[in-house]
């Protein structure tokens, strides 16, 4: 009997020590396997982002408008840190032979050179890479007739990700989480499109705001610690080193700090409702405020509430249809958007603006320029777009009203714009 507790023992014993050795090592390979769909997923974006940038400036696209427009692609998903990201425009015309470069011009347009390869970069092997490619045709043809006469632009980004299992920590391993993506394209000639609609998060802005001025000074001054309900540790004045008090948002540069009450005169901000098919109420807020956002989301949930508003669509969407068109789907300049004034004050609104704050998501707003009525039955004017990110918020009706602190990124004409 006592041999048998013995290796009744020694039996759990043994499963006691397989099982702390097994469960580490299967928790390893499961983050790997995180880690590797994180980066291709990451790598994906990133190509895309330098194919729409290197589109952009075929189609006559300047340096800026490039970068903006990479951001454009990755704002949803990614972040626009300068220090995780470095970018280089390429502009160059091959001489008629197809076998050298008749000029070039390489130029660093956004980051710091902090990334992991970028002091790795090799302007000279870059331009034998894209000569090749230009040789090269759909089939894997080389030929110099091909490349004969071309005039060219082209985007090299590259976009540092933080690994989940500290990798980029090894030295070994050092740019295995450094991802980069050159792109070039033909210059065609024709003049760049910037009439497609633009996505957006459900805030509009009035052009006619100022950035914060210092605590208890000027007449936009910067709220104190104790008015913040979000974040617990509101940042400090101080602590926006970039900022620049009382400047106009079309004179803002990246970094200004702008604090924005909610209503609808000169200087506020307002929450929006895509379309007068849905209830302005916190609920179809929270769901427009959650990454990333349903400005353009014409699938059928299912809802019920309240009628359908897009023409031609049988059922209930949540995108943007403009008020008393229901042709109209596509958000642009000149567009009129629904206000939403239902109350804002619910959980659920709460921890959707504190996850954007979070996150420190650069998310799209609208400009607004005019405003009509008030109440359920406002409406806000499309004057343009910016991105911004948020950093705090006061969402209760008392102690002062509703207010945002939003950072000033860009404006942004790579979308929603009307033609000629």
């Amino acid at each position: 009997m006592k041999r048998c507790t013995d290796r009744s023992k020694y039996s759990r014993g043994q499963a006691l020590v397989e099982a702390a050795l097994f469960f580490p090592i299967m928790l390893v390979i499961l983050a790997g396997v995180v880690e590797v769909s994180q980066l291709t997923i990451t790598q994906n974006r990133v190509t895309e982002a330098a194919r729409a940038s290197a589109r952009f400036g075929a189609y006559g696209g300047q340096d800026l408008g490039m970068v903006n427009t990479v951001f454009n692609a990755v704002t949803q998903t990614l972040g626009t840190d300068e220090l995780v990201w470095d970018m280089w425009t390429i502009r160059a015309t091959i001489d008629d032979s197809g076998t050298a470069y008749q000029n070039w011009e390489f130029s660093h347009t956004y980051g710091f050179s902090n990334t992991v390869r970028a002091s790795e970069v090799s302007e000279a092997q870059l331009k034998q890479e894209v000569l090749a490619e230009l040789q090269t045709d759909q089939n894997g043809i080389s030929s110099f007739g091909i490349a004969g006469g071309l005039d060219i632009v082209g985007v090299y980004l590259i976009h540092d990700v933080e690994s989940i299992l500290g990798l980029e920590a090894v030295p070994a391993l050092q740019g295995f989480n450094s991802l980069a993506e050159l792109s070039v394209m033909r210059i065609t000639g024709q003049e760049v499109e910037q009439t497609e609609g633009c996505s957006a998060f459900p805030i509009a802005v009035h052009e006619g705001v100022r950035s914060v001025t210092p605590p208890g000074e000027g007449a936009s001054p910067y709220p104190d610690s104790g008015d913040f309900d979000y974040p617990d540790s509101p940042p400090a004045y101080s602590d926006f080193y970039n900022h620049t008090p009382n400047v106009p948002l079309s004179g803002a540069s990246e970094g200004d700090i702008f604090f924005i009450q909610q209503g609808f005169g000169n200087g506020n901000f307002g929450w929006l409702l895509w379309n007068e098919g849905r209830p302005g109420n916190a609920g179809s807020l929270a769901d427009s405020l959650t990454w990333p956002g349903d400005s353009t989301d014409y699938t059928d949930h299912g809802d019920h509430q309240i009628h359908e508003a897009a023409y031609g669509i049988d059922h209930i969407v949540r995108g943007y249809v403009e008020p008393g068109d229901g042709t109209d789907t596509s958000l642009h300049v000149q567009d009129w958007v629904a206000a939403n004034t239902g109350s804002k004050n619910g959980n659920e609104v709460r921890n959707a603006v504190a996850t954007l704050a979070a996150q420190k998501q650069d998310i799209r707003v609208i400009i607004w320029d005019e405003s009509d009525e008030q109440g359920s039955n406002g409406k806000y004017r499309v004057a343009g777009f910016a991105i911004f990110k948020l950093h705090g918020y006061h969402l209760s009706q008392g102690n002062g009203g509703s207010w945002i602190l939003a950072e000033f990124i860009r404006l942004d004409t790579t979308c929603g714009q009307r033609a000629d």
